[in-house]
């Protein structure tokens, strides 16, 4: 991986991955190896891992990651889904559970612009298309881990701004 960073800085940078969380969330067992193994070699030690929305949500609750890289089209429970259903995940106090705010990145074979906007607007931090390298999944991390996003509330819906553009991260185009 390229870093134009300082060792003193890159030794925090080390720091932190070192004490993330990640939870991923993909259905293709090679792709959730593939994943676990770049995460590895980045440092993060704590990597918790399912195949479908439905077991990813559980292992959220559970586990409370600090980030989660989730595919879009899974069965039963797509990461649109699952998306949705952490955005919108409630304290006992009825407020908003602190770790909804989570940054999602999503990382899918599918850039289309519907599906960049359904992804978008279903609250995911991210949208990374397939095939991912080790430098741009690392560089997708630190953005979100380093630049929180604003998270909004209406009635219906919580999540990152939905009219913000989302940058697809494969071409130069963005949504």
């Amino acid at each position: 991986m390229n870093s134009d960073a300082s060792p003193a800085s890159g030794t925090a940078v080390s720091e932190v991955l070192r004490t993330l969380k990640i939870l991923i969330v993909e259905d293709s067992e090679t792709m959730r190896a593939l994943l676990c193994a770049l995460l590895h070699a980045m440092g993060v030690k704590d990597i918790f891992c399912a195949h479908n929305g439905a077991v990813g949500l559980k292992l959220f609750i559970e586990c409370e990651p600090d980030l989660v890289i989730t595919d879009g089209i899974m069965a039963p429970m797509s990461g649109y889904a699952m998306t949705r259903a952490i955005r919108k995940l409630r304290a006992d106090d009825g407020s908003p559970a602190r770790k909804a705010d989570v940054p999602i990145l999503m990382l899918s074979g599918h850039g289309t612009r519907q599906n960049v906007e359904q992804a978008r607007d279903d609250g995911v931090s991210d949208y990374i298309v397939k095939p991912v390298t080790a430098d741009l999944l690392y560089a997708r991390i630190m953005a979100a881990i380093s630049n929180p996003i604003h998270i909004v509330e209406t009635p219906s819906y919580r999540g990152p701004s939905p009219r913000r553009r989302l940058v697809t991260h494969d071409t130069s185009s963005d949504i």
